[in-house]
């Protein structure tokens, strides 16, 4: 009799222990957040643009700033007050060396305001403050533009007289990012 109780005890303890182990192991998944990897290179953009428009990253593949129409992205912006993440999602295995960004074609657009841009690669990204802007992109003298480093954004003002759109070119800083997280 007393071999049955060992036996059944020991069982029962076996029992109890590995289903704390599992339930233990779940609380610890649900716990961890899952960090989603997007295989495809994107560029993110948090905006507060005034009217509706359409927003471009145009891109090269050869380490060029040959920018053409056939490597272009665009993407439509919601005229709003509020700020808006926009994203480029480059598919089909597309790599770019190079990138410049276009804010609009829309003539009647008011200030455009740049909180931030991310870079993102395989789970690895490269992030910038609006107010950081021009360290990793060539200043047009064509777009009149006021950092506010205390909100840490970049203002693109309301073009005044011929419209000509937003657009800049990479810096080398970039083009080190971009080659970083594509490693």
């Amino acid at each position: 009799m007393k071999t049955k109780f060992l036996i059944i005890t020991t069982i029962l303890s076996i029992v109890f222990t590995s289903c704390k182990k599992e339930a233990d192991e779940k609380k610890e998944e649900a716990a961890t957040p899952k960090v989603e990897k997007n295989d495809n290179f994107t560029v993110e953009m948090s905006v507060i643009a005034d009217k509706d428009d359409n927003f471009a990253v145009y891109y090269t593949e050869d380490n060029t700033i040959n920018f053409t129409g056939e490597k272009a992205l665009w993407t439509g912006v919601k005229g709003q007050a509020e700020s808006q993440k926009i994203v480029f999602d480059f598919k089909d295995a597309i790599v770019p060396t190079d990138i410049r960004f276009d804010f609009g074609l829309e003539k009647t657009q008011g200030d455009v305001i740049l909180e931030n841009f991310k870079c993102s690669f395989y789970g690895k990204n490269f992030e910038a403050k609006g107010a950081d802007f021009y360290k990793y992109f060539i200043e047009n003298k064509d777009v009149e533009s006021q950092i506010d480093a205390a909100k840490g954004t970049i203002t693109f003002k309301k073009a005044k007289g011929e419209f000509k759109t937003p657009f800049f070119y990479p810096q080398q800083a970039l083009l080190d990012q971009i080659a970083l997280i594509t490693k």
